[in-house]
């Protein structure tokens, strides 16, 4: 059994601990191993069903993703075969591979696309290689890390190990590894990816408005209702299906669209933040969206979200408003294309249509955008259309 892809911005995680012993009935879908990413600590759930027979990694140890974790075999006295540790960069006897295709998740390909993993990917991009250069030694051409090391060597580079260069292998004393992640995945974000801002002024009076109307009428009390990061992942979520870029990313040398609408909401912790996703908001009510952030924060402040509600964001929304912040301008989170942040609602001195002076609660909401792919006439459409959204007298009540 390999170390699945749970995550997507590391090449390694730690193993915490065992949930099974060497001579244990495993079924599939498990939990196997406990492990520990830059994000969050997730179980490992078994993919057959079998017998464990020998773990690769004690508890504590530092584990490449996609190395053999652990051999399982489908009775308890099977004759065990010697297995690499690190299929990927090891030159296996031909016998071995059929083992390890039964054990490795499917893996999918994309007509089209380059079928490469995501620790080659990483160190391929850190390195510069052009990945159509490559040749794929693994599975039905699938690129590995030896494949992209192999063109490094040819080269005369010494790799750079999935690190950006100048950043530290391992995390300074006194560093959270989640703080070590978020400077390498801020300092990658910058290197990589051309940002530019867009912002705009929102009059937040018809929002407060129906708000206020909804705590009048939640039917059970213990109920909270939206709060105004609920309903601007709501209004982004019927927003972004007409802008596809927005949700898109860059990759293999171009803009890529991806389907889902599942937006990623920033969530502050002691020791850094974390980015908890909602899937498919384009299909929640304003209600539901509420209920699943709600969930989310819990969840993330109690250190036990799932690698599913980690990953899959195609969008990220940061509310710093909450702390008096007027506005600011946010890093965005690779490999995303976009990230909305929003200031305080402040009361303002603004012009009327009858050109009269009143005030006004207002909020300034700021896109940060990759050049890359999306121009600005696109990020001014969406925030235009995020203020037509926030300013309509009934839009939120008509999607409870």
């Amino acid at each position: 059994m390999v170390m699945p892809e749970v995550s997507l911005t590391s090449a390694e995680v730690k193993l915490v601990s065992w949930l099974k012993k060497p001579g244990d009935a495993v079924k599939r879908g498990e939990p196997l191993v406990e492990v520990e990413t830059d994000k969050a600590t997730v179980e490992v759930e078994s993919y057959v069903d079998g017998f464990l027979r020998v773990t690769n990694f004690p508890d504590g140890a530092t584990v490449p993703l996609d190395a053999v974790i652990a051999i399982l075999t489908t009775t308890p006295d099977e004759q065990i075969e010697d297995l690499p540790v690190h299929p990927a960069d090891a030159d296996a006897p031909a016998a071995t591979v059929p083992a390890l295709k039964q054990l490795r998740p499917p893996v999918g390909v994309s007509k089209g696309r380059i079928d490469i993993t995501p620790v080659a990917r990483k160190l391929a991009e850190d390195n510069h290689i052009d990945l159509a250069s490559l040749q794929g030694s693994g599975p039905e051409g699938r690129i590995t890390r030896a494949d992209v090391e192999a063109a490094l060597e040819a080269r005369g580079i010494a790799p750079a190990s999935g690190q950006l260069a100048g950043i530290a292998a391992v995390p300074a004393p006194g560093i959270s590894s989640m703080r070590n992640a978020i400077a390498q995945r801020t300092a990658l974000s910058k290197a990589t990816i051309p940002h530019y801002y867009v912002s705009i002024d929102i009059d937040m009076q018809a929002v407060l408005r129906q708000l206020s109307q909804m705590k009048d009428t939640v039917a059970a009390p213990r109920i909270d209702p939206p709060t105004l990061t609920d309903v601007i992942i709501w209004a982004c979520g019927r927003i972004l299906p007409d802008y596809p870029l927005l949700h898109g990313t860059w990759s293999d040398g171009g803009p890529r669209v991806l389907p889902e609408i599942s937006i990623g909401m920033v969530v502050g912790l002691d020791d850094g933040l974390i980015v908890p996703v909602i899937h498919e908001v384009d299909r929640l009510s304003l209600s539901a969206v509420a209920a699943t952030t709600r969930t989310l924060k819990k969840k993330a402040k109690q250190g036990g979200l799932s690698n599913r509600e980690l990953t899959g964001g195609r969008f990220t929304v940061s509310n710093l408003g909450m702390f008096g912040v007027s506005s600011f301008i946010a890093v965005i989170n690779p490999p995303e294309s976009a990230i909305l942040a929003l200031g305080a609602t402040i009361k303002r001195a603004v012009v009327g249509d009858n050109d009269q002076v009143i005030v006004r609660p207002v909020m300034t909401a700021t896109l940060s955008v990759d050049h890359r792919m999306i121009d600005g006439i696109v990020a001014a459409g969406f925030l235009k259309a995020l203020k037509e959204i926030l300013e309509a007298s009934s839009s939120l009540s008509r999607d409870l």
